[in-house]
């Protein structure tokens, strides 16, 4: 039986921003079947939008800011309002599927090189509501696998199904530039998409309005005078917690999105910031993928890292003292977790743009989103405390005992991508210290080049030639009691670790000590095995000066 095909108008409206008005030619026989029915398209288009912030300190173009004790400001300001481009739309495909559900079958398919098209042919419905979906600025190969059933013009595939298109994404296979906009060869464009659930019959207008499929980030950072006179000396930022999918269906989702269906990039496009000074440094703009997040009540700005989802989206800038041997003394790392506001907020929404200008005017240990890593006093000699907090020797004159410096944790994993052995071949060391492992790691560097987890952190001091004495080992791997405080004081940080096994340099001859960082679960270990690694410093006086 021959399929009966009507022509079907369609407005694209990218928004209700337009000077253009919609103008239809009805057939005079209103829609007989098989017949076709002419009508004029016309194509609206919309600014990008900012997000819809209620301010905590604003006015002017601010939507939002927030100042962190003396540490950060963050404002979130008002996107200006241009026109878009004419030839913004460059091409569109048209999907008919034969209901609303996700089992609906993909019932035809149709595409217009062009941003206008005089008449658009659909299958009659009846009283049934179909869905139809506009994805723009793509190209016909991109759903060539998608069989469209309409006689001559099928292209051999599978019959899609709505859950299955749904699932049709841009994959990030690797220090892409042009992720997550679509890749045309010699070009990238925002992709764009949009819906409509209608009766199709003929002379039927269905009006979609279609939204960019990703969000635009730009970002500009200054430096406060007290802060650059710290002498940070090497800036970088990234993002962190990046879909590895940008589907190009993403209007209508609800969190969490994209959830398990896509993996997610830990540093997504990296940039060093060497020029970052008091004046202006401008990121530039920077397109993401959607990634949806439920809201969490009761989040404060100081507690924004803290009680952030663990896929949501974040900013990390880091800060370091490189020395001249290029050894890393100091870190700093700061992490801003995108959204429409800086307290519940963690979600990254389509056809938005998030426009930030972020002040760095100091360090802390308290708040979450100044990540400076330092457990507390687990490094250095145990030592007798009087009641003015002062050293004594006398044993009748103490109240507290403790350990005589802070310690500091390495700014990101030293292990290899898969983790790292503690031993590559020989012996496993006897027994050693259970509390101090600046002593273990010296005592056991002479090996490191079978040991390879203590090579990973001796090699952070740049050294030369071996030290000679222990005071000269900066960078050291914790041992088993410093690791659990690490777990123990570390509650505003450790969920931007992995949740894995953490090395120490702790054995008793027969294991090794490790640590699940999230839980502080400890298990002997194979030495043999691979799992993750952090490094610590101790802190000396002008340091802990420094991050009051």
């Amino acid at each position: 039986m021959k399929q009966i095909i009507y022509t079907l108008s369609l407005i694209f409206l990218l928004g209700a921003c337009t000077d253009e008005q919609y103008v239809d030619t009805l057939s005079s026989q209103g829609g007989v079947p098989g017949e076709l029915v002419p009508v004029k398209l016309v194509l609206n288009t919309q600014p990008q939008q900012s997000p819809a912030s209620s301010a905590t300190k604003a006015g002017g173009d601010v939507l939002s800011s927030t100042q962190v004790g003396q540490y950060m400001e963050i404002s979130l300001m008002k996107t200006p309002v241009t026109r878009a481009l004419a030839d913004e739309v460059q091409n569109f495909m048209v999907f008919q599927f034969e209901g609303t559900e996700p089992t609906s079958i993909l019932v035809r398919k149709y595409f217009f090189d062009g941003s206008s098209v005089e008449a658009v042919e659909l299958v009659p419905s009846g009283d049934v509501k179909q869905r139809i979906i506009v994805v723009a600025n793509t190209s016909e190969e991109t759903f060539s696998s998608l069989l469209d059933p309409d006689g001559a013009a099928a292209v051999a595939g599978p019959v899609a199904t709505l859950s299955e298109f749904n699932d049709l994404a841009i994959s990030y296979v690797g220090n892409e530039t042009s992720f997550p906009q679509f890749n045309a060869g010699s070009a990238s464009h925002v992709y764009l998409s949009g819906f409509a659930d209608m009766v199709v019959s003929a002379n039927k207008q269905a009006d979609i309005m279609l939204f960019r499929g990703v969000a635009k980030v730009n970002v500009n950072l200054i430096l406060s005078a007290d802060m650059d006179a710290k002498g940070y000396n090497s800036w970088k930022s990234e993002f962190v917690k990046v879909p590895d999918k940008s589907f190009y269906y993403s209007t209508s989702r609800i969190a969490e999105f994209p959830g398990e269906k896509a993996g997610y990039i830990e540093g997504f496009n990296k940039s060093d910031l060497s020029s970052l000074s008091t004046d202006t440094f401008k990121l530039g703009d920077v397109y993401l993928p959607v990634n949806l997040q439920n809201p969490i009540p009761f989040t404060t700005p100081e507690m924004r890292v803290t009680n952030a989802p663990s896929n949501a989206t974040y900013l990390q800038i880091t800060g370091l003292k490189v020395n001249e041997n290029q050894v890393i003394t100091s870190s700093v790392v700061y992490q801003i977790h995108l959204g429409n506001n800086f307290t519940d907020d963690y979600s990254v929404s389509p056809n938005l743009f998030y426009n930030y200008t972020i002040t760095i005017t100091g360090e802390s240990s308290f708040d979450s989103r100044v990540v400076k890593f330092i457990p507390g006093y687990f490094g250095g000699k145990l030592t007798m405390y009087n009641s003015a907090n002062q050293s004594t020797p006398n044993v009748n004159d103490a109240e507290t005992w403790r350990f005589a410096q802070r310690i500091e944790v390495y700014l990101t994993d030293v292990n290899d991508s898969n983790g790292t052995a503690w031993k590559s071949d020989g012996v496993l060391p006897s027994q050693n210290d259970f509390v101090d492992g600046r002593k273990n790691t010296f005592r056991l560097m002479r090996d490191m080049n079978r040991l390879p987890a203590i090579k990973k952190c001796v090699d952070l001091n740049g050294f030369t030639t071996l030290p000679e004495s222990e005071e000269q080992l900066v960078w050291y791997m914790p041992s088993y009691g410093q690791s659990l405080g690490i777990y123990v004081a570390g509650s505003n940080t450790l969920k931007t670790l992995p949740d894995k096994y953490y090395w120490s340099s702790t054995t008793n001859g027969s294991f090794v000590y490790g640590t699940k960082i999230w839980t502080g679960q400890s298990s002997p270990l194979g030495p043999g095995e691979s799992h993750y690694l952090r490094c610590i410093k101790n802190l000396s006086q002008s340091d802990n000066s420094a991050i009051q």
